[in-house]
C-alpha cells in the first residue's frame, strides 16, 4: 500500500471507509480504479470533522509514482455551482490536512450528477475551480452511473 494511501486509513476511523460512492439516487462506478485506494465517506458521522461544506466523498489512488485526489459530489436533484465548488473545496482542504507531501500527484473535482441540468448551469460549473496544494482544476463533470476511471486519466 502507498504511502498516501496508508496515511489517510490511519488517519479516517474504519467505518468511514466506503467501498463504493452512493447516495440519493446517484452513484459513481469504481471499476478500473487503481487496486491501491481509499474512499472516505464524508457524511460519516464518526467522521471528527469540524462544520462547513464538504463533499460526499475522497477519492484517493495511486498507481505507480502517481497519487490521484479525487473530491466527489453526488447530485441527483437540482444544485447550484457556487455550492458544489464550496463543497468540493471543503473535501480538498481536508485531504489536504490529511495527506503526507506529495511529489507527484493529480488533482481531479469530480461532480456527478443526474439528467436535466440546464446547459447554463452545466457552463457555470464547467468554469468553476477547486484547490488542492499548488493545483487549481476545473470540475470534471461526469453522470450518475458513470465510472471514475476515465477522468483519472
Amino acid at each position: 500500500m502507498s504511502q498516501s494511501v496508508e496515511s489517510v486509513r490511519r488517519q479516517v476511523r474504519a467505518e468511514c471507509i466506503a467501498q463504493r460512492c452512493r447516495k440519493e439516487g446517484c452513484s459513481v462506478v469504481m471499476k478500473g480504479v487503481p487496486k491501491d485506494h481509499v474512499v472516505v465517506d464524508f457524511d460519516c458521522r464518526a467522521l471528527s470533522t469540524a462544520s462547513g461544506k464538504r463533499c460526499d466523498y475522497l477519492f484517493l489512488g495511486q498507481q505507480g509514482t502517481t497519487t490521484w485526489v479525487a473530491p466527489i459530489e453526488l447530485k441527483s436533484g437540482a444544485f447550484g455551482p457556487e455550492s458544489v465548488a464550496e463543497q468540493l473545496q471543503g473535501g480538498a482542504d481536508m485531504a489536504n490536512g490529511w495527506l503526507p507531501t506529495m511529489q507527484c500527484f493529480r488533482f481531479v473535482p469530480v461532480v456527478a450528477h443526474g439528467r436535466g441540468i440546464p446547459k447554463a448551469r452545466i457552463r457555470s460549473l464547467q468554469k468553476a475551480t477547486v484547490t488542492f496544494r499548488t493545483q487549481t482544476r476545473r470540475l470534471t463533470l461526469i453522470r450518475c452511473g458513470a465510472p471514475l476511471a476515465p477522468v483519472l486519466r
